[in-house]
Order: C-alpha cells, then structure tokens, then sequence
C-alpha cells in the first residue's frame, strides 16, 4: 500500500473527526516531534510522536506510514510537528 502524493492542484478532503484528530495530536505534542497521517479517503487518521526530549528526529514519520501500511489503506503525510504540509478541506 504505502505513501499517498497529491496532484499540484488537489486538495486533501478531510472529515471533522479526522480534524479533531489532529487537535488532540498537537495537544500531546512535546518538544521531541511528531507526524500525524491522514489516509487517501480524508475519513481516517493516525500518529506518532515522542513525549519527550530524547527521540531519534525523522523516525515518526516512518512509523506513522507503517501504522497505515498495517491497516491496509494508503496514507499521506498531513503534518510534520504542527506544520501541515498538504492543503485540504474539512468536509461533513
């Protein structure tokens, strides 16, 4: 399965809950960093992070992308830390 690229004009439509999905990952956010990854349909989310100081950088996002990859869905990366790196849209 694995990773998701949207065309230069595309935008990601994602559902509220997947919204609030985001919010509480950024509420759990430390200084050791984070990716939160959105699968293609905009209806389904996941996370990695670390709470702490002392994570290896760079290793969340891969594990966020594994966590789709084990569910069976393609997944994009949505945000890296709190900085959103696709555009999108929240759709009801």
């Amino acid at each position: 399965m694995g990773r998701v690229d949207l065309g230069p004009d595309e935008k990601l439509q994602i559902t509220r809950s997947v919204w609030q999905d985001y919010e509480s990952y950024k509420s759990k956010l430390g200084r050791g960093g984070g990716a939160f990854v959105v699968t293609e349909s905009g209806t389904s989310s996941g996370y990695s992070y670390c709470p702490g100081d002392h994570c290896r950088p760079g290793s969340f996002t891969q594990s966020a992308i594994e966590l789709c990859e084990k569910a069976g869905v393609k997944c994009l990366v949505f945000a890296q830390g709190t900085t959103i790196k696709v555009d999108y849209e929240i759709v009801d």
